[in-house]
């Protein structure tokens, strides 16, 4: 269960850039759907949001104000002691939203304890490798917002893997064919897919935020990749009425040949490709099922 979101500021909360004038910063820009998600989301949550940022601000001073962060610390050079200082030595109810180098020694520490690390989608390439989640956000536009969903998922749902089990077990006996309306009984959707296998070039990489898919082939065979998300770059194009978000093609994690019985569990924030044809095209039939998180 997380207990805190602790954010680096510039190039995290903000684009990075800093407008300077002759006395000094000028001006920041923030976001205002990730100021909702710390003022209004984190508390349901009992989430305590922390800054820690090397810089001084007035500017961000009176934004922790709006906000109502109490936890601001600025001019912080190491800021594993000053985080030590304000949760103790225990990290594994941590979050830690961050973009550059001076935000690693914290990263490292809090997913080595059991805590999770989050990054934009613009952050440096360290970063994002350590990242348990890789928004499909820049920084200052909307990364922490998605961060926050990405938490309140983890936090708001422990059942998840009942419900999992529940739609599985439901697949493989086969009751879901006393389903035709496409809902299960608690509610969760389900389609039957029929199309014909492609080259793997012309399939596309997706994942989904709100939802988790459980798919099972019933007939025909083919191909399913999965992907890293630190490792891609999304397209910038998300459906919200679908939950769909397209990535451009990067390193595959893994391959897996999808035979009928086979049933694949991909969860939110998965890219995956499916559709590839396995030696030849052929007719595939496959039910999918959404789980809503």
């Amino acid at each position: 269960m997380v207990k805190y979101l602790v954010m680096d500021v510039d190039g995290t909360l903000t684009d990075g850039k800093i407008y300077m004038g002759q006395e000094g910063e000028l001006s920041k820009a923030f976001d205002i759907k990730d100021g909702c998600g710390i003022a209004q989301i984190l508390p349901k949550y009992e989430i305590t949001p922390i800054i820690i940022t090397a810089r001084k601000s007035k500017i961000l001073e009176n934004r922790c104000k709006e906000l109502g962060i109490v936890e601001l610390h600025q001019g912080v050079s190491d800021k594993l002691i000053k985080l030590k200082e304000i949760v103790g030595e225990d990290f594994s109810t941590v979050a830690y939203a961050g973009d550059d180098l001076p935000d690693i020694p914290c990263m490292e520490a809090i997913k080595k304890a059991g805590g999770l690390v989050l990054c934009p989608s613009d952050a440096i390439p360290e970063i994002k490798a350590l990242s348990n989640y890789v928004s499909v956000c820049k920084a200052g536009d909307g990364a922490i917002r998605d961060c926050i969903n990405f938490l309140v998922q983890k936090s708001g749902d422990s059942n998840i893997e009942k419900r999992i089990r529940d739609t599985m077990n439901i697949i493989l006996s086969g009751k879901y064919l006393s389903f035709r309306d496409g809902t299960l009984p608690d509610g969760t959707q389900f389609v039957i897919h029929e199309y014909m296998t492609k080259d793997e070039a012309d399939c596309v990489i997706e994942s989904h935020r709100m939802h988790i898919d459980i798919q099972y082939i019933i007939e025909g065979h083919e191909e399913f990749a999965t992907y890293m998300p630190a490792m891609l770059t999304s397209s910038g194009i998300y459906n919200a009425e679908k939950d769909v978000e397209y990535w451009r093609d990067g390193f595959v994690s893994s391959y897996n040949i999808l035979n009928p019985g086979s049933l694949i569990v991909v969860y939110n924030g998965q890219p995956h490709k499916g559709a590839i044809k396995h030696g030849k095209t052929e007719k595939v039939k496959k039910l999918v099922c959404k789980i809503e998180i």
